[in-house]
């Protein structure tokens, strides 16, 4: 009844799915009704107003909101699509597989029989919120090191990275040594 998270797209509820490997807690991420309709209006709004702003100020094309609403509209298009973002968990997982950092960070498990564009079924990450882990004792000085070491990485080495990595979509899991967990992982 009360959802784990909620955000603008969806919200993330605790669930248990029966699989071949028994009983496993999971998180299912599902789709708001017609939010896709709504935001497909918001970006021809966007899309009229940056083209608006170019022609009546032309001193903001170096800025280039066309440009910017255009980005936009690719990513946000791509987050509706949860399969995606199920994929980009799966990316993730395998560039980090075998390397030093990927000792220290985890990516959900996607149960691609029980997800689609709008409902994304994931691996339950059992953990803290950053502030809370190092309320909790976590060593703040150890997650920093190995959140830079991870997020070095992902930019320079794969130039394929998490691109919303507030503290609402890191988990922090384990106490002597903290695993990162990074969720919400729509925006790349």
């Amino acid at each position: 009844e009360k959802p784990l998270a909620a955000a603008s797209i969806g919200q993330v509820h605790r669930a248990v799915l029966a699989t071949p490997d028994g009983d496993q807690e999971v998180v299912v991420k599902v789709q708001r009704p017609n939010v896709g309709d709504t935001v497909v209006r918001d970006l021809e709004l966007l899309h009229m107003m940056a083209a608006a702003i170019e022609k009546a100020i032309p001193e903001t094309r170096i800025y280039s909101p066309i440009g910017l609403v255009q980005q936009f509209d690719r990513s946000i298009t791509a987050e509706l699509n949860f399969m995606i973002e199920g994929e980009n968990g799966e990316r993730f997982a395998k560039n980090f597989e075998g390397t030093p950092q990927g000792e220290v960070v985890r990516f959900p498990k996607v149960y691609k029989q029980a997800s689609s564009k709008k409902v994304l079924a994931l691996e339950f990450f059992d953990g803290l919120k950053v502030d809370k882990a190092v309320a909790a004792g976590v060593d703040g000085k150890v997650v920093a090191k190995n959140s830079v070491g991870v997020v070095i990485k992902m930019i320079f080495e794969d130039g394929f990275f998490h691109a919303d990595p507030h503290p609402g979509n890191i988990i922090i899991m384990g106490r002597e040594a903290p695993v990162i967990g990074l969720i919400d992982l729509g925006m790349v």
